[in-house]
């Protein structure tokens, strides 16, 4: 076994070269003060990790309950200590025992908003041994249905407004209901619970987590499809884990790469490990549920604003002290358009963190201009790798801004061509990956996990390069997708839906460059000559079935059959290459 501090793949690259590093990266590991690796067995495979970090869920919970005065959640009025917070988890977790027979291995489909009771309800679900399946609830009524199908829930923990949109669509689901803010009639069926009435602490009930091995599942995300309909990629707990203990790594290095950059020295409640954990992303996603992992585990608050606007990041700078920003292309680019945003308020900020979507340069420049003593930094993943693949920040990043980075610790990276071969230096290849965060694969989906998982590497999708330095750059997506303000849309999920609207008889979704969002969504429709529907139908018809941000917003119309390839697939790149420039 490598020792702990060379950042040696654990097995063999199989005639690949090996990962080059963050300098700063290996020069951490190498001092050992707080961070060191260790060779772990991940699913039967040795896997690197952060020494001495959480393995399952309950260690991370165990470390987090030391933290017992410590304000746990802000959420508007809502406020409570993390004692508090545990106490209420556990009172839910021995309901949902004795009352639904949740334990080990069952699904709980999680619906709400970004709220105080969907940490409480995460906590308790998966205390249990059991997943939360954590549904988009940006979605329509069938949207939501499909994904508790997919996962044959046992039981679902949802919002009012959510379960009313539901039950519009199937008045009777076949599981019972633990409903948030419900109205004062009476719950429907007397199958519908109140949460409140569930989590209310009960003397001598202590929270007592299930360890649970590595490999169990933890959660469920959705991911949008790309055969038309969404997956649930599982990640297990150690992934889970594995993603909070990066996320403790790369925070530690940005500030330390802030210091020797600015020359500044952070005061103590401006660095990582404490600052509040500000949720402006969905808890649905990587984005949410990862800093509130993080969070948990080393006891810092974490803070709910609600949902998204400009004036929001800018009430949390001004109120509580926000000196750190995970934010999307789009929030950025709504805050400097607003009148508050002035020079001295925004260099208030030292880290501004982009991770959902590649970042226009003339944004770069802006924040550059506009927050003068922020160090930004660019990472790289997805959701079937527990987000953690690629990270860059500092100076060397502004050199290579349209770059992700370098591998992180413990996740090893592969461009690969078409045949299985190691693409060259500066060549084009699909990116792989592999680590202990890698997903256990898609629920009831064996076909598409073996196509996307293979000898415990994951094809990404993504088609990168690589420089001669080791940092790598995405350059295409081999997946048809389009990234619209930080969310994942298949096209052939779009494309699915408007071809089912009578008067189309094939679509072609495909992005198109937004300033704000970075891309939005467009659609082309063959349709019969002489036909009279108009985009606004196709728009509705596609709001009756789609989130609303997978909406296209630009519909043409064309008589003419698309393009095929000789296999008769329609022919993607023909027709972007048409289409290029071409929006209306």
């Amino acid at each position: 076994m490598a020792e702990a501090n060379t950042l040696i793949a654990p097995e063999s690259m199989n005639g690949f070269r090996e990962n080059i590093r963050d300098p700063l990266a290996l020069r951490m590991l190498a001092q050992g003060d707080e961070f060191e690796l260790e060779t772990v067995l991940v699913g039967g495979r040795p896997r690197q990790v952060l020494k001495g970090l959480p393995r399952n869920l309950a260690q991370l919970y165990r470390a987090g309950m030391a933290y017992g005065d410590r304000t746990m959640v802000i959420d508007g009025d809502t406020r409570f200590t993390t004692a508090e917070g545990f106490a209420r988890a556990a009172a839910l977790a021995r309901q949902l025992s004795q009352d639904y027979g949740i334990g080990q291995g069952d699904v709980v489909a999680v619906a709400t908003i970004n709220r105080a009771e969907w940490i409480i309800a995460t906590l308790a679900v998966t205390s249990l041994g059991a997943i939360a399946a954590l549904i988009n609830i940006r979605g329509v009524a069938e949207e939501m249905l499909r994904a508790m199908d997919l996962v044959e829930c046992k039981l679902t923990i949802i919002d009012a407004d959510k379960d009313a949109v539901i039950a519009a669509q199937r008045p009777d689901p076949e599981w019972p209901r633990i409903v948030i803010d419900p109205p004062v009639a009476p719950l429907r069926a007397g199958r519908d619970v109140r949460f409140d009435d569930l989590a209310e602490p009960q003397s001598g009930v202590e929270f007592d987590p299930v360890d649970m091995p590595q490999e169990a599942g933890g959660v469920i995300l959705f991911t949008s499809g790309t055969t038309g309909f969404p997956k649930g990629a599982l990640l297990s707990q150690g992934a889970i884990c594995q993603s909070a203990a990066l996320a403790c790594f790369m925070g530690r290095l940005q500030d330390i790469r802030y210091e020797e950059e600015s020359g500044r020295t952070l005061p103590p409640d401006e660095r990582c490990m404490a600052t509040p954990a500000v949720i402006l992303g969905p808890m649905f996603h990587l984005g949410g549920i990862m800093p509130t992992m993080r969070a948990l585990y080393v006891g810092t608050t974490i803070v709910i604003p609600g949902k998204w606007n400009a004036e929001v990041a800018i009430d949390m700078i001004e109120n509580i002290g926000m000196t750190r920003l995970s934010f999307v292309p789009a929030m950025v680019f709504d805050v400097f358009k607003s009148p508050r945003a002035t020079l001295e308020l925004l260099g208030r900020i030292n880290n501004m963190a982009n991770g959902a979507a590649p970042l226009d340069l003339d944004i770069v420049s802006q924040i550059k201009a506009r927050m003068p003593n922020a160090l930004i930094s660019n990472s790289y993943g997805q959701t079937e790798g527990a987000a953690w693949t690629c990270s860059i920040s500092g100076n060397v990043y502004l050199e290579h801004p349209a770059s992700c980075g370098w591998p992180v610790p413990c996740v090893d990276v592969q461009l690969r061509r078409d045949d299985g071969t190691e693409a060259d230096i500066g060549e084009p290849g699909e990116l792989w990956m592999r680590g202990a965060g890698v997903m256990e694969g898609y629920w009831n989906n064996p076909e598409a996990t073996a196509e996307t998982i293979v000898d415990g590497w994951l094809a990404t999708g993504d088609i990168a390069t690589v420089d001669e330095n080791g940092i790598y750059t995405i350059v295409d997506r081999k997946k048809s997708m389009v990234i619209s303000g930080g969310e994942n849309i298949y096209c052939a999920e779009v494309e699915r839906v408007v071809a089912s609207h009578p008067a189309v008889r094939e679509a072609f979704a495909y992005g198109v460059p937004d300033a704000r969002l970075g891309e939005i969504v467009a659609v082309e429709c063959v349709v019969d000559p002489g036909s009279d529907v108009d985009a606004e139908a196709i728009k509705a018809h596609a709001k009756e079935h789609l989130a609303i941000y997978k909406v296209p917003r630009l519909v043409n119309f064309r008589h003419d059959a698309l393009p095929r390839t000789a296999s008769g697939k329609v022919d993607r790149g023909t027709l972007l290459r048409d289409l290029k420039g071409d929006a209306r």
